[in-house]
């Protein structure tokens, strides 16, 4: 274990006095994602306020002790997004990452600001090892600040939701230079923010500090094994869904003209992101948690990045309005009239697999509900105490 005794309790006692500051120590080796501008040639996205929308920001410990709870994360992320989304708000959500572990190890924090493109959080989640540590408190102080002002938030909205969740099982590190945790959390709270903090083991230091955090924040405590509690109940519909995924990523119709931020067209980028991402989860995600993706490309009306067929569904977009130089290549070469078949075609076809995705994972839902019931202790982890928090804190803002 990662405990220096004495070291702890100079931790504690520092977080409990709240000393802060302002200077600046070693900080994030990746940069943070700009907020991307829209560009005449470039397809528009739902803003985040057009409806009820999650802000969901993870502020994970990555530290060696780790390795069971980014594991569980990597598993359930998917299903925790899907139960938001069934609910009659049927909401937005945003997805933000803090990834954070201690000064000298190869980073402080990493940040994922918030975002729609649920791909491309689950494809962060999938590049977190658990390493570095060796000490006891890390630098939660850092962590926790980046969650609250490098995250990307929108401004406060009684439409918008934003809920932070502190993961982690070492107490803060002492370093002057960084703010303090409650002055943060101060901050967070001031901002519309809830914040909730998860405590992976049972270190009482860890404890102490993640209550008052979450006293402080207006949200939550729970207290997780230290390999975080997840456990994943496979069924026989899984590989289905995992395949039929697959199906619905194909039909992504790239569109959008003017240069992207790597120098090609949108289109061309969206093209190449979907491709990446669909690359990446078949090759090295679980297949409970490809087939929990399957269940949130129905369910989300955001699902994929610079989709033609997606901003024509959800009625942002007219065909007839896109200039022809911003459509793929294949649309290009077609008359308007069979351009309109051809995405008609093609969206009869997404609506015929997103119907088995949805009648698979009904009897999917039976299966995993009859066996949890055979497995005590199986609601007892890191997602159950996520979905636990969310679902009050959303009734709390209005989402049904």
């Amino acid at each position: 274990m990662k405990r220096i005794a004495s070291r702890a309790c100079a931790a504690l006692l520092t977080f409990v006095v709240g000393v802060g500051a302002t200077a600046a120590i070693v900080r994030n080796t990746e940069p943070v994602e700009p907020a991307t501008p829209v560009s005449p040639g470039q397809p528009a996205h739902e803003p985040p306020t057009a409806r009820q929308t999650l802000e969901l920001v993870f502020v994970l410990d990555t530290t060696g002790s780790m390795g069971g709870l980014l594991e569980g994360a990597k598993q359930k992320v998917w299903g925790v997004v899907n139960e938001v989304m069934r609910g009659p708000s049927a909401p937005a959500v945003r997805v933000g990452l803090v990834a954070y572990r201690d000064n000298q190890d190869q980073y402080v924090t990493q940040v994922l600001p918030l975002t729609s493109d649920l791909d491309r959080v689950y494809t962060t989640l999938m590049e977190y090892r658990a390493g570095g540590g060796g000490d006891w408190p890390e630098n939660v102080r850092r962590a926790l600040a980046d969650g609250v002002g490098r995250a990307g938030w929108s401004a406060p909205s009684r439409r918008v939701a934003q809920i932070l969740f502190l993961v982690g099982d070492a107490p803060p590190q002492d370093y002057q230079d960084e703010p303090a945790v409650l002055d943060t959390v101060k901050l967070a709270v001031s901002r519309g923010m809830v914040v909730n903090a998860i405590q992976c083991g049972a270190a009482e230091d860890t404890r102490l500090a993640w209550q008052e955090i979450a006293r402080r924040g207006e949200g939550r405590y729970f207290s997780i094994a230290q390999d975080g509690g997840v456990r994943p109940i496979p069924s026989p519909y899984d590989e289905r869904l995992s395949e039929l995924a697959a199906r619905l990523g194909s039909t992504h119709t790239p569109y959008g003209g003017g240069a992207g931020p790597a120098g090609t067209t949108y289109r061309a980028e969206a093209a190449a992101r979907q491709a990446a991402a669909e690359s990446r989860i078949a090759g090295g995600a679980d297949l409970s948690a490809r087939a929990d993706r399957a269940v949130n490309k129905v369910l989300n009306t955001n699902a994929y990045e610079g989709d033609l067929l997606q901003a024509v569904e959800n009625g942002t977009v007219r065909l007839a309005d896109v200039k022809t130089e911003d459509l793929p290549d294949d649309l290009q070469k077609l008359s308007p009239a069979a351009r309109e078949r051809e995405v008609s075609r093609r969206l009869a076809e997404r609506k015929k697999i997103r119907d088995e995705i949805t009648a698979l994972s009904r009897r999917r839902d039976e299966y995993v509900a009859a066996e949890r019931r055979k497995a005590p202790g199986a609601d007892a982890g890191f997602d159950a105490a996520v979905a636990t928090a969310l679902r009050e804190q959303l009734a709390k803002k209005g989402f049904k």
